[in-house]
């Protein structure tokens, strides 16, 4: 920045008033109470401080005086462009964007996994956040509670103290996992995105399933489990392969782990904890030279667009993450004060979809 350019950006309302021979009231009436000047009075007030180079009220400041910055937060727990990349996430922004626009609010995004994510959760200049599917003890999430800023969490924890706005993620697993046994299915593989964040990708065990930090795979898992179980099933029926990241390719890496063995090993049906991983399992699958339903069943989890469009098409557990995002936002929207919460849990509905991706198992054994 030159010299001038600094000088020019410290210029003060104060300034400007003098400069016009009206009150700072005035000046700071021309920026937000435009009505209550004419229209002559604003527009020399407004050409005084463009020639001084006043770039108007701290916006800030403003937020301050009123109580509000008329501004919702969303925290997320990945990376900004993995937010504008997953079809879930973005058909829940869509939702909390909807929400807003009708409330006349702006939205800011807050990427939980910078380093920096303690600080900007402190620092953000919002009436009340939306955590989306973090951690139990993610500590952005705990930074806002400290702050006790009106929060509403999408997904879970659900046992945080915010509201929660999910789906019951235990019984809608437990029912495409039933759907497949009923078909006659024994030997199940399933696909879930981290369990923890420490980047393992493997084989999971019942105590890794167990203390699973993010709750909504952990209750998936444990929907897959009790279906197993109360059709008699034992444990081992049921293996599960965990992938870091979430994307298409990720789940034909881990279709490839379940399936890439010899046919009497192999799982006669694929439940993955989202419809991402599901399509990768169906590309893996394909790899592999199995037929989909022929070979191989697979069930997912969303009913994201794609899943409809798939080859075959896909089962899965529908459920509206449009209208959850809607909710969210809605639950922090209060016209003409600050945000207020209204009752701690919300449960979406959900349905199995079955399409074309899930049949009775093979022959073979």
């Amino acid at each position: 920045m030159s010299n001038e350019a600094r000088e020019r950006s410290r210029v003060t309302l104060a300034e400007v008033a003098a400069s016009c021979g009206v009150s700072r009231m005035t000046v700071s009436n021309a920026y937000s109470r435009p009505d209550q000047l004419s229209a002559e009075l604003r527009q020399r007030v407004l050409a005084t401080a463009e020639q001084l180079g006043y770039g108007g009220p701290s916006a800030a400041g403003r937020a301050l005086k009123r109580g509000r910055s008329d501004v919702l937060g969303v925290l997320l727990t990945e990376a900004l462009p993995y937010a504008f990349g997953d079809p879930g996430t973005v058909s829940f922004l869509h939702g909390v964007t909807a929400a807003t626009a009708a409330a006349g609010l702006a939205l800011q995004l807050i990427p939980a996994r910078a380093d920096s994510a303690e600080r900007l959760v402190r620092d953000a200049a919002v009436d009340g956040l939306i955590a989306h599917c973090p951690a139990d003890d993610d500590p952005a999430l705990a930074a806002a509670l400290r702050r006790r800023l009106p929060t509403v969490i999408a997904g879970g924890p659900s046992t945080a103290g915010p509201d929660c706005v999910t789906v019951d993620n235990e019984a809608a697993a437990a029912s495409a996992a039933r759907h497949l046994i009923e078909l006659g299915h024994r030997r199940l593989g399933v696909v879930t995105w981290r369990l923890r964040p420490d980047g393992y990708a493997g084989w999971v065990d019942q105590t890794r399933q167990a203390t699973a930090c993010y709750e909504v795979f952990r209750l998936r898992l444990m929907g897959y489990q009790r279906a197993a179980a109360e059709s008699g099933l034992p444990t081992t029926a049921v293996q599960v392969w965990e992938q870091p990241g979430h994307s298409i390719a990720d789940g034909c890496a881990a279709g490839h782990a379940l399936l890439g063995v010899p046919s009497i090993e192999r799982p006669t049906a694929v439940l993955a904890s989202t419809d991402v991983l599901a399509l990768g399992v169906l590309q893996s699958a394909r790899e592999l030279g199995l037929t989909v339903p022929r070979d191989l069943s697979v069930a997912g989890f969303d009913d994201i667009e794609e899943s409809a469009r798939a080859l075959p098409p896909l089962t899965t557990v529908h459920q509206s993450l449009y209208q959850q995002g809607q909710d969210c936002a809605g639950r922090l929207i209060a016209p003409g004060k600050a945000p207020t919460l209204l009752h701690p849990t919300l449960l979406h509905p959900t349905r199995l979809v079955l399409r074309a991706s899930t049949a009775p198992p093979p022959e073979w054994p």
